[in-house]
């Protein structure tokens, strides 16, 4: 993002000039920007527009604006954009669309507490009345931020961590999920719910009913309660392996889009929704959408894959409780496990929410541990009674492994570091 960091010194409005006459959507949330924005992408591109954005995950205002001047002539920009710089670079750009996926606990020590930003995000929605506002219904969090909107698009992405969603900023009551795990709106296969993992309804409740156990789920909330909206759209699928099809359905008119995502995970078939729900709002057609989504194999090295030695390595990233809880339902069954953990400044420096991610989930596994903070989460892991083993260097830890498949997951400077050394050793590209 250097060229833009140059531009701003030049010209400190050039990124209101390099968005005019341009349709902008710009997509935010803690975990998915970098994959919905890919996703976004693709699905213009294979409607024949041409797109500029940020592929690298630079979702600051200088690398927005070296986006922007990498493609002078495309019509339409998609845009990943850091939550704490949104309202700005919305105020600058005028976006036909805004996608809000998820809001979570992210590295306290730089960027503070999710109430702030869930009110930054909402005065974005609030000054932008221009804007679709595609929100997931599932955060109780985004969907605060999205309530005013002119133009709300309730979607049922789902949601694998709730930690963060206690309370309701808009009421100051608690926010409360209900029992019921039937409810037809989830989006969510009946077969692969089960704890955290389970997307269900959820509405405000003062503290005072709660306290006296008068919750009332056996009537509906009324329109201006604060509770999850029924959603326009739900995805459905039989499994979160990657190429298995998705159903994108429409409640309203009972319209079904196949997809197929080539990317593991519950998360990323929420992702894959929200992005063409996004495409469609920008003109895009169903097919196209689709064609465009399936595209999408592996985002800036994330799920891609190598072999050494016999050994085939898969990569995958994590930064935060939300984050690791959606990449544990990534990992292949029959892969060996590899953990890294580094406490760099990007990755926050406070690892304490490694005790709020489910480790006990690997139970039967054997892990090997690294990184500069390896230790920390080897004593995590053996809390949670998972056979553990410890190396200094991610290439140390690959050795220690069997031959076979191999899920890497790594921290944010860990994978970075980790990718750049695959990279020079001529084992990715």
């Amino acid at each position: 993002m250097i060229g833009g960091r140059v531009a701003l010194r030049l010209q400190p409005k050039i990124l209101e000039h390099l968005a005019a006459d341009r349709l902008v959507a710009l997509v935010t949330g803690t975990n998915g920007k970098t994959t919905t924005t890919r996703m976004l992408s693709e699905a213009v591109r294979a409607g024949g527009v041409a797109v500029a954005s940020n592929r690298g995950g630079d979702n600051m205002t200088p690398g927005v604006v070296a986006a922007l001047m990498s493609n002078p002539r495309a019509g339409v920009a998609i845009l990943e954009i850091d939550e704490m710089h949104l309202e700005l670079i919305a105020k600058a750009t005028r976006p036909r669309v805004i996608v809000l996926l998820n809001l979570s606990r992210d590295q306290l020590d730089r960027v503070g507490e999710i109430a702030v930003i869930e009110k930054r995000i909402r005065r974005a929605v609030d000054e932008n009345p221009q804007a679709y506002v595609v929100a997931n219904v599932d955060d109780p969090l985004m969907t605060s931020a999205a309530w005013d909107s002119a133009h709300p698009v309730w979607v049922a992405a789902g949601k694998g961590w709730n930690g963060d969603s206690l309370t309701a900023p808009r009421t100051g009551g608690a926010i409360i999920y209900s029992p019921d795990e039937s409810d037809a709106t989830t989006g969510k296969p009946p077969e692969l719910a089960s704890g955290l993992d389970r997307d269900v309804s959820w509405r405000s409740v003062p503290v005072e009913e709660l306290l006296a156990h008068e919750v009332p789920w056996d009537k509906p909330p009324t329109q201006s309660e604060f509770a999850r909206p029924h959603p326009k759209w739900i995805w459905k699928a039989e499994s979160y392996q990657p190429g298995v099809p998705v159903q994108l359905i429409d409640t309203g008119s009972g319209q079904e889009t196949t997809a197929t995502i080539q990317l593991p995970g519950r998360a990323n078939r929420g992702n894959a929704l929200q992005a063409f729900v996004a495409a469609r709002l920008l003109g895009v057609e169903v097919s196209a959408a689709a064609t465009g989504i399936a595209q999408v194999k592996d985002v800036a090295g994330r799920y891609a894959s190598f072999s050494v030695d016999g050994r085939h390595v898969r990569m995958l990233l994590a930064k935060n409780p939300a984050g690791w809880m959606e990449s544990l339902t990534m990992l292949n069954p029959q892969a060996e496990i590899i953990v890294g953990v580094n406490g760099q400044i990007p990755d926050g420096t406070d690892l304490s929410w490694l005790w709020d991610v489910n480790f006990e989930s690997l139970s039967g596994k054997t892990v090997v541990a690294t990184g500069e903070r390896g230790a920390d989460l080897q004593v995590r892991l053996n809390y949670a009674n998972i056979e553990t083993r410890w190396a200094s260097t991610v290439l140390d830890a690959i050795e220690m492994v069997a031959p076979g498949e191999v899920d890497l997951l790594l921290n944010y400077t860990s994978f970075r570091d980790a990718r750049a050394e695959f990279v020079a050793r001529g084992w990715l590209q």
